[in-house]
């Protein structure tokens, strides 16, 4: 078993293939290894399209899965007791002399010239508290690992450049990944292994056979190593084009016939044995579906979002989302619940509401606004990390329940009638004489009253005793453990979030809370003018791309929704800043991290779980271009979508913003400037539209901004629909100048 890694699908990475030898295992064990980067057609980058590795290793023959200073005195205690990170401190006791990541770090390394194990996990990761329980608490496994190693601990969501770049090297070594993800490497930090969960004795074998590898061979580990490293910096290189790529209609056309091939038509979503979300593939084919009217796009993503709202993903009595289904069928769980899944399900929820106004998806946004507000805010108003899955040592116990229970929850009710609304079937437990309780779809409950003899309101009554003797059950149970930690990626994300929701549902309070947490953002999460990344008790971690891209998105959101350009200034800012501190010298795209110390640059461009920062920052220059008229923004966000385009071709599943940039530019894109003293009224009407290949904007003032520049007049409030820096007729009725704009439903 294994925490599977989210972010599958790299650029390049669409085939690799590993086989192992062990040969003359008296002296030495050779492994030879071939791995294969199949570059994507068309792209006249002259990428190695194919890369071969021959190179000695110990390997097993099974491989399983799931800023302070550092001194050569420091190494040889555990110093995670001094750490604010929970996924740390849960390995404060552990008899390993774990260091925190630090690039000083390797200073120590190569003085001492000891090999490296980097073990890489979250708090919430179950898997890694399955193997900190099994083996980093084993006093046998303790000692080999003090005695012959360097060990750091990484929380990913802390250092996420650290993980996604041993993460591609996984990918690329073994093709998998997961948590904990344990790598062992050379003194300099290049990889020579890379695993996820160990049992003790499997841990305890590679350990000493790469203890022997090591004497035995070491120029063999450093040959490895090179070549590992050469693969990793080959996936993350894309070159510069000498020209802006024709992006067109059939382009997008048959990408999405491609993809149609992926869909699982009966579950929903894509085929997939574990299924996660990925909100932004969802919003994209909603564009696309109303841009051209594609009624077979809209029919899945319905299907899709009725599916996940009823589904195991969804936790029906305390609000939120978990973050994976095990199955395909979305029903059993992986319980954690992260902040940005729960910030980007409100963005889709949102636009799906505007869209279909399903009463059902605005009580879905409702529900999980709340689940934040009401279990995972700060004291200063901002949003913790995540949610365990795991209490008292047992993944799940928290939201599953015995037969006794079940007598309890149904007491006074007709049993039957509860075990079919809740899918439960007696002989079949989920697991250890525990079931999940997963209600009747709201697409099945009209034909369930029918069968069953009951009427809506015996339903809702009956409900309601369920539901109120299920609280009382988890009441008296160990609460899931939060991780307290403040993410400024993350959060930005729900501020987006949010936005999107007062527009959908006219919430103003939503709009309010936005505001306030950005704030909050902005005061605590600059430090010598540079974002950080995350921070908790004045321990903070130096930001990466991610934060600068979501950030100008939320800023801008907020500039859209209330009309001020003070948003528009700050957005503008952070995306010059992200475009400055992160450029990359040999193509049109951002580096995700200037950690100089880590083994290979990174730039990340797939849109997994999260966007990728690349695909955001286009779509803020894009928009920010729009606004300003300014053509060296349109310009670069042009070079940077026409550098994946190729890239991306017959997986666009897994690029799904970079998709949407690319519709925004094959087909009209529409500035809407709402300009006068009822600006606001007006916008806060037009943007419960759902807009797809537009920017709506307002002011209540005389601006100097380019698009707002002698369109004020102080008596009258006037819609101005623009292209290419040019406007149609004002209009001061919503319905004459919406009709300007084939798009908004």
């Amino acid at each position: 078993m294994y925490q599977i890694y989210d972010k599958v699908n790299f650029k390049y990475l669409s085939k690799i293939s590993f086989f192992s030898i062990l040969l003359n295992y008296k002296k030495k064990i050779v492994f030879i290894a071939k791995s294969t980067i199949m570059a994507k057609k068309n792209i006249d980058l002259k990428i190695k399209t194919l890369l071969r590795v021959n190179f000695y290793i110990l390997i097993l023959s099974f491989i399983y899965s799931c800023n302070s200073e550092v001194n050569i005195n420091s190494v040889n205690q555990n110093q995670l007791n001094k750490e604010t990170s929970l996924y740390l401190k849960q390995h404060a006791q552990n008899p390993i002399n774990w260091q925190r990541w630090t690039n000083s770090i390797f200073d120590v390394s190569k003085e001492l010239d000891k090999l490296i194990v980097i073990s890489i996990g979250y708090s919430s990761c179950h898997w890694c508290h399955v193997m900190e329980d099994e083996t980093f608490a084993n006093d046998s496994i303790a000692s080999i690992m003090n005695e012959n190693f360097i060990n750091i601990k990484v929380d990913r969501e802390e250092n996420p450049d650290v993980d996604q770049a041993y993460m591609t090297a996984s990918q690329l070594m073994t093709g998998m990944g997961g948590w904990p993800l344990n790598v062992i490497a050379l003194p300099d930090g290049s990889p020579i292994y890379a695993g996820t969960y160990h049992t003790t004795s499997q841990w305890d074998d590679i350990l000493k056979r790469i203890i022997r590898l090591k004497k035995d061979n070491y120029d063999g580990l450093k040959e490895l190593a090179k070549n590992v490293k050469n693969g990793v910096t080959d996936v993350n290189t894309i070159y510069k084009r000498e020209e802006i790529e024709d992006f067109s209609t059939e382009f997008l056309d048959n990408n999405i016939e491609t993809w149609k091939d992926k869909w699982d038509i009966k579950f929903g979503g894509d085929l997939a044995q574990q299924k996660f979300v990925s909100p932004s593939k969802y919003i994209f084919q909603l564009n696309y579906a109303r841009v051209y009217k594609d009624e077979e796009v809209f029919n899945h993503v319905k299907k899709t979002l009725d599916i996940i709202s009823n589904s195991g993903l969804n936790d029906f009595i305390e609000g939120g989302f978990y973050r994976y289904t095990v199955d395909s069928e979305w029903k059993i769980p992986h319980f954690e619940k992260m902040l940005y899944d729960q910030a980007q399900m409100i963005s889709m929820y949102s636009q799906a509401y505007k869209l279909y106004k399903d009463e059902f998806y605005r009580n879905i946004v409702i529900e999980t606004i709340d689940f934040l507000n009401s279990k995972m805010s700060s004291k200063d108003g901002l949003y913790y990390a995540a949610m365990d899955a795991d209490t008292d040592g047992e993944e799940g116990k928290y939201y599953s329940f015995n037969r006794e229970e079940l007598d309890l929850i149904s007491k006074n009710t007709d049993f039957e009638t509860f075990t079919s609304y809740y899918n439960i079937e007696i002989n079949n437990p989920w697991e250890d004489d525990r079931y999940l309780l997963l209600p009747i779809s709201k697409n099945y409950e009209t034909d369930w009253l029918k069968v069953n003899n009951l009427s809506k309101s015996d339903l809702s009554f009956q409900k309601g005793i369920w539901e109120s003797n299920i609280i009382n059950i988890k009441e008296n149970r160990t609460k899931p453990r939060i991780d307290d930690k403040i993410i400024v990626s993350w959060n930005s994300l729900a501020i987006t979030g949010l936005v999107d929701a007062f527009e959908a549902l006219n919430n103003q309070d939503y709009l309010n809370k936005a505001i306030s947490m950005f704030e909050e953002l902005k005061d605590k999460s600059f430090k010598k003018g540079k974002l950080i990344h995350t921070y908790k008790e004045n321990q903070f971690q130096d930001g990466v791309l991610e934060d600068y891209a979501y950030m100008a998105k939320a800023s801008m959101r907020l500039f859209q929704a209330t009309g001020d350009e003070a948003y528009f200034n700050f957005s503008k800012e952070i995306t010059d800043d992200a475009v400055n501190f992160f450029k990359d010298d040999e193509s049109d795209l951002l580096r995700y991290s200037n950690n100089n110390e880590l083994f290979t640059k990174l730039i990340t461009v797939d849109d997994g779980v999260i966007p990728s920062p690349n695909s955001i920052i286009a779509e803020q220059l894009f928009n920010i271009g729009h606004v300003i008229f300014d053509d060296e923004y349109l310009n670069l966000s042009n070079r940077m979508v026409s550098s994946v385009q190729a890239v991306i071709d017959n997986n666009i599943n897994s690029y799904s913003v970079w998709a949407n940039n690319i519709l925004n530019r094959v087909e009209s894109f529409y500035e809407i400037a709402v300009i006068g003293p009822e600006s606001k009224i007006i916008t806060d009407e037009i943007t419960n539209y759902f807009t797809p290949n537009t920017i709506v904007v307002q002011s209540k003032t005389e601006s100097d901004l380019p698009l707002f520049i002698d369109r004020f007049f102080e008596d009258e409030t006037y819609i101005y629909v623009c292209q290419n820096k040019t406007c149609q007729r004002p209009e001061t009725n919503i319905n004459l100048a919406l009709e300007q704009v084939p798009y908004i439903n």
